[in-house]
């Protein structure tokens, strides 16, 4: 295994290049985990082992940069972000034409620099979602958004909140959160799919 992941060393520190905010070596150790899940995984010999571990690799550091981010700090730049935007579409509709960060600033009156990143740092996260769900393992796929379900667990009851950490926070099985909370998996399954429809309507 170590020889495994000494040949695709410099994979996964390309792909750790990605991502900020994180240690790049707890980064790497997340890359080998992903490595050694493909390894153990791989059966289609049609699909290039490369390209196969590059999706698990991906998933593991993307999940390990969510569950790492200041949830603070990630709702007050979401916001700004969104103000950003909304901002953008009243002035351009108010003055017909194209506005610049600078009449937003302006605007605001908030810092040119602040704005730039709000820009820079949820342009660089929504990047990563979109490649993120754009990867399928086996039979699963990439349903949400970690950064937006941080930022709206709060409008869900505390039963409902609990269930939507453990699934996608904590990466429980329903049968395992329906232990924990003494439930059964159907009600489990109910609450989830309610609350992703919840958190939808929360972030539109």
């Amino acid at each position: 295994m170590n020889d495994l992941i000494t040949e695709y060393a410099n994979l996964i520190r390309g792909i750790a290049k990605k991502f900020y905010n994180v240690d790049k070596e707890d980064l790497y150790q997340a890359g080998c985990l992903g490595l050694i899940k493909a390894y153990n995984n791989y059966q289609d010999k049609e699909i290039p082992f490369h390209s196969y571990a590059y999706k698990y690799i991906f998933g593991e550091m993307y999940e390990l940069t969510m569950k790492s981010q200041n949830i603070k700090l990630n709702k007050y730049y979401l916001k700004l972000y969104k103000l950003i935007n909304k901002t953008s579409n009243s002035l351009s509709l108010k003055y017909g034409r194209s506005v610049s960060l600078e009449d937003i600033s302006s605007y605001l009156d908030i810092d040119i620099k602040e704005l730039e990143y709000a820009l820079f740092l949820m342009n660089d996260m929504l990047r990563l979602d979109d490649e993120y769900e754009g990867i399928q393992i086996g039979n699963e796929g990439i349903n949400d958004d970690l950064i937006l379900l941080n930022e709206s667990l709060d409008s869900l009851d505390s039963l409902s909140s609990a269930v939507i950490k453990y699934r996608y926070l904590f990466d429980l099985t329903q049968e395992e959160v329906g232990k924990k909370l003494g439930i059964s998996q159907v009600k489990v399954s109910r609450i989830e799919s309610s609350s992703k429809k919840k958190i939808l309507e929360y972030i539109s």
